[in-house]
């Protein structure tokens, strides 16, 4: 255990204090004095009582401003929390190592601004000369080194492998997600009624109506029968005359809120005549006309009397 810390304070020209390192014997603070070079009359030895674990590697030493522009120290912590608690907004916060060296101190140092810089170009964060002209020197550099202090050295930017993984993963879904929803709005069912054009049809064609998905493709449009017959050539359709009566689904079996309100009607015969003008409205009956049907279970239907196309496309049924 040790029962104290010795702390080596630098004392600057304008009366500040400034916390150096900590230290558990005096021969090693007079080192590190030595070392960097400060004179007796530069310095201040100061005690912060423990006991402490032979293990504790880092305390911080809070400074506040007063008398203008001047700092001052605000005590020693064993916690960054506890040493912010201590100062003014104005004031900041050194990393004191324990039994640290000079030449470690300046490494450590010259470390941090270099990553500064770099992370400060990239981040268009303050220039170190606008931190001194706005902090003062002292200010800045202890700021910058507690701020790259150990893991927080790389805060800025991933640590590893899985951080970039997963930085990797979250520009990914940023990228993904609106494809995704581009997708899903591109798959969703669409319908329309006596719509004048679309695009997926020709020109020739008018008063389209139409309910389209995944699923299924049913539409009805005007047109006359040399239109159609190009229409259904171009769809690679085989096209002959009608022999018989054919019934084709229309697009109205498939348009939601279609259905007839049946709980509405007051007998059982209104609800019957209901239902069966439903059913008539969902399909077509046509007797006279074309027939044209494709390898993949395509089939149009043209109603020479009506001058009506219709079609039908069920996948995957």
């Amino acid at each position: 255990m040790l029962p104290y810390l010795q702390i080596l304070v630098r004392v600057e020209n304008d009366g500040s204090l400034h916390a150096l390192g900590a230290f558990s014997t005096k021969d090693k603070l007079k080192a590190y004095q030595n070392a960097s070079g400060l004179k007796d009359n530069q310095i201040r030895l100061d005690f912060y009582n423990g006991p402490f674990d032979n293990d504790t590697k880092v305390i911080y030493a809070g400074h506040r401003r007063w008398n203008m522009d001047r700092f001052q120290l605000g005590g020693y912590f064993r916690s960054e929390n506890e040493a912010w608690n201590s100062v003014t907004q104005e004031g900041y916060v050194s990393v004191l190592r324990i039994d640290t060296t000079y030449e470690a101190e300046q490494s450590l140092e010259r470390e941090a601004l270099e990553l500064y810089a770099q992370l400060q170009k990239r981040w268009r964060l303050s220039s170190y000369e606008e931190l001194i002209a706005r902090e003062g020197l002292e200010k800045a550099r202890a700021n910058i080194t507690l701020r790259f202090y150990e893991d927080a050295l790389e805060s800025f930017r991933p640590k590893n492998n899985r951080d970039l993984r997963a930085m990797y993963a979250l520009i990914l879904v940023m990228i993904a997600l609106p494809v995704a929803i581009f997708l899903y709005m591109q798959s969703a069912p669409d319908y329309g009624e006596n719509v004048p054009s679309v695009k997926w049809l020709p020109d020739t064609a008018s008063n389209i109506s139409f309910y389209r998905s995944k699923q299924v493709q049913v539409y009805e449009f005007t047109m006359d029968i040399e239109s159609f017959r190009k229409w259904a050539q171009s769809m690679s359709l085989s096209i002959r005359r009608l022999s018989s009566q054919e019934i084709i689904s229309r697009y109205k079996a498939y348009i939601p809120n279609e259905v007839p309100d049946t709980q509405a009607s007051t007998s059982n015969d209104l609800e019957m005549e209901a239902l069966r003008e439903w059913q008539s409205s969902i399909s077509a009956k046509i007797e006279t006309g074309l027939i044209a049907k494709g390898q993949g279970d395509e089939l149009a239907l043209y109603d020479s009397k009506k001058k009506i196309v219709y079609f039908e496309h069920l996948i995957g049924f």
